[in-house]
């Protein structure tokens, strides 16, 4: 594609896959968009497309992932959130017209994709859903063979979360990024077994689980086509269990990287830009990024080769777009003040140069007010 063709659709407000778009076309762009936003504000897509060509934009891009948080505003119950993808279309779609923000990442529970493997799932009035471990698809060893083959078109969950794709990329159109979602094999088994007892078993039945994660990953791969065809321009894979809250890395790397690849390498097929998700305390970047090679890490602690937030920008910063890493707990206890003051001393740490979203490290605690995100978005604006 062409540069003259690149700005003619984005002025038609269409967004070509970005992965269609060679490198140095995607850099003119981006330098362009830089140029205008010396004198004008720029879009989200526009500070977006500048900052993963690590360059500076007008400002930081921000995101306050609200996902259920945004709950609030109109009252819509959990339930509704989890199930109806009208209802937790209008949830987001609350949270990003109310408190504003350059990504609307589709991130919800993480249970999702279990539910439709047969994992029966509790459904709280005014709380993220979980797993019914009394009643695990897999209880022992021998259940892993049993793992069915579902079809994400059509079962309930999965398909609803495709359906709430199309919603919101036809609602928000190019006044900013939408991002689809895919919890990676080993968390949806995890969601099946328990991750307790699932860590047991990759080290004594790694045979079992990584047949496990074969099945699941050949229906994850369908979902996440599926996710294609709606129009979002990325979709993140949380890889949770890359990290030291999961595997160790070389057990990570040996069951379920190879999987990951997988499924990037089906995204990346269709164009769109692959992000990594990872809560995990300690990710491990280097092997996520060589098995999956993201354009975006989502985090919410440093990795486990870096020690502070100059090491991680030294070594990272011009491989990746960080996307991160305000603290869950000073989300819940901090005031405004504390978070904004949190947010300037990441941005000048991991803003120079571009390659900076802020964000929390996780979706926003969905029970708390929600001026804690408020107080973010207002942080990237004066400080960004």
């Amino acid at each position: 594609m062409k540069i003259g063709d690149t700005l003619k659709k984005l002025k038609q407000n269409e967004l070509p896959p970005l992965g269609t778009i060679p490198d140095p076309v995607l850099d003119f762009t981006a330098s362009a968009f830089r140029l205008r936003g010396r004198f004008q504000t720029l879009s989200s897509l526009e500070r977006i497309l500048i900052t993963v060509r690590h360059k500076e934009p007008d400002r930081v891009p921000v995101t306050p992932i609200l996902g259920g948080g945004a709950r609030q505003i109109s009252g819509i119950s959990y339930p509704d959130h989890s199930l109806n993808a009208d209802k937790t279309a209008q949830v987001f779609l609350d949270g990003w017209r109310f408190i504003g923000g350059d990504l609307v990442i589709l991130m919800l529970d993480l249970s999702l994709e279990a539910a439709d493997f047969g994992q029966k799932i509790e459904y709280p009035a005014n709380s993220t859903p979980y797993p019914d471990y009394t009643r695990p698809v897999v209880r022992s060893v021998d259940d892993y063979d049993k793992i069915p083959t579902v079809d994400p078109l059509t079962s309930p969950r999965m398909s609803e979360f495709i359906r709430l794709c199309r919603i919101i990329v036809k609602e928000v159109g190019l006044r900013s990024i939408v991002t689809g979602f895919v919890f990676a094999p080993l968390g949806v088994l995890s969601m099946m077994r328990g991750a307790e007892q699932l860590f047991k078993d990759c080290v004594l039945y790694p045979k079992k689980v990584k047949r496990a994660c074969e099945i699941i990953t050949g229906v994850l791969i369908e979902y996440v086509e599926a996710q294609c065809d709606t129009g979002v321009p990325a979709i993140a894979i949380d890889a949770l269990y890359g990290s030291k809250s999961g595997l160790p890395k070389n057990l990570w790397e040996e069951i379920e990287g190879p999987f990951t690849k997988e499924i990037s390498l089906a995204i990346k097929k269709r164009g769109l830009m692959v992000g990594v998700h990872n809560c995990g305390h300690e990710p491990y970047f280097d092997s996520q990024m060589r098995f999956m090679e993201p354009e975006v890490i989502s985090f919410a602690h440093l990795p486990d080769d870096c020690s502070n937030r100059k090491e991680l920008k030294r070594r990272y910063g011009d491989q990746i777009t960080l996307l991160g890493y305000i603290e869950t707990p000073l989300l819940v206890h901090g005031t405004p003040a504390d978070v904004m003051e949190e947010c300037r001393r990441q941005i000048d740490d991991l803003a120079p140069g571009g390659g900076f979203i802020l964000a929390p490290g996780c979706e926003y605690p969905p029970n708390i007010p929600l001026t804690n995100a408020l107080a973010m978005v207002k942080a990237a604006e004066k400080y960004g």
